[in-house]
């Protein structure tokens, strides 16, 4: 063994690329070279949607390899063959997947070291196309099992998540739950007037935000539908467009709704400017596993306000509210709840800040340490 053990994760993108997937992986690595860990990720060439011509091969100490795809088959679906040669002559002690029905699964053919896995729960039921359902469905019944069967571990990013995972006959004691978290730097209240300013968002108004990619899969149209019944109040839509912005300006436009700002990609500092400034967050998407932007928002005060869909409701626990997906009313009414009620919202976001204090990535790193370690301490 090395005189630092080495952890080399492998998934479909890394940085510059950002994502969940990717900033899980970049934080808890982090924290493991905090630890005594070197870390390194092996990754295709990819952005999501074209090859990255010029990349660092190093961030934040962790050691970045980069393989050519030879086939992009979905969102994150690559193929990158030469992955499978380096995997036989790596000195990594231990493998950890990403990511759960990609060809990079099986790099277990070819190591006989441990090998983690962590899902990130990709179920997103009715946002696929039928036969791309089709698919993923004759996958996870004929080859699920023995895929989950060849991982020493399954990291799940909330405990909704393991019921999913135990249905391929893996272990209780085999699950380990590693959830997503944020940066040390949103635990520091930032100003709520740069954003409020901005925006020319009165004193006494409210201001409820959304942040996500704008893609029909998060909900946003929800989000505008449910606007108009709350014109004193102002909705901001935050995130990089993908490909659904122009659909919600034609629907804003079409129900003539006054009282919503779609302002784009905005940086890091602008986005905890806006939580900052914000009263109320909601997410109504479709389906998350998890939704970092929940704890984002409580970490800076927002009360929060998600649908019912994915791991969000176990994220948003008892500090705040959730919406049955799809149900309009039942979203304008929890909604209300946040709006009429100063005292509940107040309460909210009050616990929300010190739920949000709860998820720091140097705790999912200990959990994994001492994981790796059982395994380390066996070889």
């Amino acid at each position: 063994m090395n005189k630092k053990p080495k952890i080399c994760f492998v998934t479909s993108f890394f940085y510059p690329t950002l994502g969940g997937v990717e900033t899980h992986i970049q934080n808890t690595a982090k924290e493991l070279i905090k630890l005594g860990y070197t870390c390194e990720a092996y990754v295709s060439n990819m952005d999501r949607d074209k090859r990255i011509k010029h990349a660092p091969n190093e961030i934040d100490k962790i050691k970045i390899k980069r393989f050519r795809s030879w086939i992009k088959f979905s969102f994150s679906g690559i193929f990158f063959p030469g992955l499978f040669k380096a995997i036989t002559t790596s000195n990594a002690d231990i493998f950890h997947v990403h990511g759960y029905r990609h060809p990079f699964n099986f790099i277990f053919w070819f190591t006989k070291k441990p090998v983690f896995i962590t899902p990130h729960w990709p179920v997103y039921k009715g946002q696929r196309k039928k036969w791309a359902q089709l698919i993923v469905d004759a996958l996870d019944k004929f080859m699920g099992k023995y895929i989950f069967k060849q991982f020493s571990k399954t990291c799940v990013v909330t405990e909704l998540e393991s019921p999913w995972v135990e249905s391929f006959n893996v272990k209780k004691q085999n699950i380990v739950l590693t959830p997503n978290c944020i940066p040390d730097f949103y635990f520091k209240k930032y100003s709520p007037q740069t954003f409020r300013k901005k925006y020319k968002i009165k004193k006494d108004e409210l201001a409820i935000i959304s942040v996500s990619r704008l893609h029909p899969s998060k909900g946003i149209d929800q989000f505008v539908k449910t606007a108009k019944h709350f014109p004193k109040a102002k909705f901001i839509i935050i995130g990089k467009d993908g490909g659904f912005q122009e659909h919600l300006q034609q629907l804003i436009k079409k129900l003539n709704i006054k009282n919503i700002i779609i302002t784009g990609e905005v940086s890091e500092q602008e986005k905890i400017e806006a939580y900052a400034g914000a009263d109320i967050f909601c997410s109504p998407s479709h389906y998350e596993a998890f939704c970092i932007s929940i704890l984002e928002a409580m970490s800076q005060g927002c009360a929060v306000l998600t649908s019912n869909a994915g791991g969000m409701p176990w994220v948003v626990g008892e500090e705040g509210l959730t919406f049955q997906d799809y149900n309009l009313d039942d979203f304008k009414n929890q909604l209300s709840k946040l709006i009429n009620n100063k005292q509940l919202r107040k309460k909210f976001q009050q616990q929300g800040i010190e739920k949000a204090k709860k998820f720091k990535w140097k705790n999912t790193a200990k959990v994994l340490d001492k994981e790796y370690k059982k395994l380390l301490h066996k070889k």
